[in-house]
């Protein structure tokens, strides 16, 4: 029994060693040319609110940060110690603390496009899939561009969220108790890399128009409202609802209703809602 008992404890700290020497977090990236920056980011959670991510690079520190409730990003590069340029040269700027509000137009897990907002001067900065990016920084900030990239790209993946026209989703499994438990009952929704992601509250006239005028799809909170919602779209269009379906090959894909109008066309849009 002494020996069962001793094994056991060792087998515990031994453990306990190697999980301490496992990373904070494990960081991939789809496009390859970040793969340079991976050991360089970390990224954990503040609070239960914001996630983090941040890295060193030649004298710089960038810290990325995501708000889970607001779905805002932020962006501060600061210097690490105050470095002496020759007087000759306006360099007075590169030991400025720059801070940058983000505002992505587009992530799909692999392609980026965003903008940095300069907080002091309201300068606008594109970053991700622009030509234009690499000329542009070089002139205005001595910072890694493709490093801010795979910062930003990291707190999405992690965060398991996609942006569609500065619209962001995430995907269900991850907001679905909070939704569940909202004072709001419609959001919109779209369905990429076989999951169901979920975006912005809605109220009902938008939740009836993305159905009725095929604009996307929407996630309702209870299965009463999704069905009452496809009901109120097929009268006005003389049809019928179909569902609710579940396809069960799908793990992540949630049931929902359809819309058939009078002339027996299926609408392309889903309405979703928990199980």
């Amino acid at each position: 029994m002494k020996k069962n008992l001793k094994r056991i404890v060792a087998i515990v700290v031994c453990l306990s060693f190697i999980l301490t020497l496992l990373p904070i977090n494990s960081v991939s990236f789809a496009k390859p040319r970040y793969d340079v920056w991976k050991d360089k980011i970390k990224v954990y959670d503040v609070d239960k609110k914001i996630k983090r991510a941040e890295a060193e690079y030649e004298g710089y520190k960038y810290i990325a940060t995501f708000d889970k409730d607001t779905n805002e990003i932020k962006l501060k590069v600061k210097p690490l110690n105050t470095k002496k340029f020759d007087k000759s040269l306006d360099n007075s700027s590169l030991n400025e603390e720059k801070n940058f509000s983000v505002k992505v137009e587009y992530f799909d897990g692999e392609n980026l496009k965003a903008k940095l907002i300069d907080e002091k001067t309201n300068e606008e900065y594109n970053i991700g899939d622009s030509d234009t990016v690499t000329a542009q920084f070089a002139i205005a900030l001595p910072i890694a561009v493709e490093l801010l990239e795979a910062l930003i790209s990291a707190l999405l993946a992690i965060s398991e969220a996609i942006v569609i026209v500065g619209v962001t989703y995430i995907v269900a499994s991850r907001v679905l108790e909070k939704i569940k438990n909202s004072s709001y009952d419609y959001y919109m929704a779209i369905i990429r890399n076989d999951n169901v992601y979920i975006g912005p509250a809605i109220d009902y006239e938008i939740a009836y128009n993305r159905v009725s005028l095929f604009e996307g799809d929407v996630f309702c909170r209870t299965e009463s409202k999704a069905k009452t919602l496809a009901l109120n779209v097929a009268y006005s269009k003389r049809g019928i609802i179909i569902g609710p379906e579940r396809h069960n090959n799908y793990a992540n894909y949630y049931p929902h209703y359809h819309v058939k109008d009078a002339y027996g066309y299926k609408l392309a849009s889903h309405i979703f809602f928990p199980y």
